[in-house]
């Protein structure tokens, strides 16, 4: 019975906010100009063999849509190899779906489907080494599936995909074939604030 109790009252404290903020179509991305999120990532990288990877990034994004990630992958394999990537993250959905009146709810699923983006940037290969590090290209995508709407920040399941190119013939690479797919899953944490970027209150 306490169960049942303790059940009843966890899916009441993550609907009840989740529906309040579905009603807008916005979910609380208009209360601030700038989305500011923390993820916590892991999963498997291939590098000719699979191993397992972990991932750590920080993004602002203006209006939810497009700005910049700044990340840490960590090999947890000492044959592979660690990277530092920056990239711009775009996230087009948003703009187009508010725009023709497409936000229409649930709110979850709104969120889910404007938060489809691609990263393109480069990365700092295993930094740190004197004689191996070098610089590659990134490109990933993913997607947030919310877990919890407040009434300015949220908490999602992230699933991404992200492709280092590393070849050896790169004039500013390692010198070694340091490409990496990688699968990714685990937490996000997501907050809008005002920056003064637009008028929004």
């Amino acid at each position: 019975m306490r169960a049942l109790v303790l059940l009843t009252g966890l899916t009441f404290s993550v609907a009840l906010p989740a529906a309040a903020q579905g009603r807008d179509g916005v979910s609380g991305r208009l209360r601030g100009d700038l989305s500011l999120s923390a993820e916590v990532l892991g999963g498997a990288s291939d590098t000719g063999a699979w191993s397992g990877v972990g991932s750590v990034a920080l993004r602002a994004r203006a209006l939810d849509m497009v700005g910049v990630v700044l990340g840490y992958d960590r090999a947890f394999s000492a044959s592979r190899f660690d990277h530092a990537f920056a990239a711009v993250d775009f996230r087009p959905a948003f703009f187009a779906r508010w725009s023709f009146d497409l936000e229409r709810g649930p709110g979850w699923f709104d969120l889910f489907l404007d938060s489809i983006g691609l990263e393109l940037g480069a990365a700092w290969v295993r930094p740190g080494s004197r004689d191996a590090s070098g610089v590659a290209y990134v490109l990933g995508g993913g997607a947030d599936l919310p877990i919890y709407i407040g009434e300015r920040s949220a908490w999602s399941l992230r699933v991404a995909a992200r492709y280092v190119s590393a070849k050896p013939w790169d004039a500013q690479g390692t010198g070694r074939d340091d490409s990496a797919v990688e699968a990714l899953a685990g937490v996000v944490f997501r907050t809008m604030v005002n920056a003064g970027l637009t008028r929004v209150r």
